[in-house]
């Protein structure tokens, strides 16, 4: 199952909450200009991470900042966590990187 990232057409809105996905398009953007063969897996580790902490309505990056990652990674399919690990190491370096927290 390959999961893509939405695409947001609209700007971001100045004063309201940075959402994560947001950030995980940008990051998914920058990563198809560096690396584009990692592209679909890391967007697949970003969407089941935005639907786990999206339940009502979209999540935001500062509660994606509240996240306590290792508990998170851990409560993934023992396949699947050194990816996630991996993913959420560049992502949070990306955020540090370009700003966005």
């Amino acid at each position: 199952m390959t999961a893509h990232l939405p695409q947001y057409k609209s700007p971001r809105i100045v004063g309201s909450p940075t959402l994560l996905i947001h950030a995980a398009e940008d990051f998914a953007n920058e990563l198809t200009r560096q690396r584009p063969w990692v592209k679909a897996r890391y967007e697949e580790v970003l969407d089941l991470l935005d639907d786990h902490l999206s339940e009502q309505q979209p999540a935001t990056l500062a509660e994606y900042q509240a996240l306590d990652r290792a508990a998170y990674v851990q409560s993934l399919p023992t396949e699947e966590q050194a990816l996630a690990a991996e993913v959420l190491a560049e992502f949070d370096a990306y955020l540090r990187e370009w700003g966005w927290i």
